[in-house]
C-alpha cells in the first residue's frame, strides 16, 4: 500500500504556518510612506471582492446564508 504524501494540513506543522503567517502579514502590510489614496485604492478593491464572494456563496445557496 502506497503511503500518502504528508501535507501542511495535517497536525504538527504549527511552527510552519506560524513561518508562513509572518511572512504574508509582511508581505501584506503596506510601508509607512504608502499615500492614503493607495490605502483606500486597496480597500476599496477588498471590499468590491468581498461583495462579489458573498454573492458568489449567495448564488450557490439559493439564496440562504449559512
Amino acid at each position: 500500500m502506497a503511503s500518502r504524501p504528508r501535507t501542511l494540513l495535517e497536525p504538527g506543522h504549527e511552527a510552519e504556518w506560524a513561518r508562513l503567517d509572518a511572512e504574508k502579514r509582511a508581505y501584506l502590510t503596506p510601508s509607512p510612506d504608502t499615500p492614503v489614496s493607495e490605502l483606500l485604492r486597496r480597500g476599496q478593491h477588498l471590499s468590491a471582492q468581498a461583495a462579489k464572494l458573498l454573492r458568489a456563496v449567495d448564488r450557490a445557496n439559493d439564496g440562504r446564508r449559512a
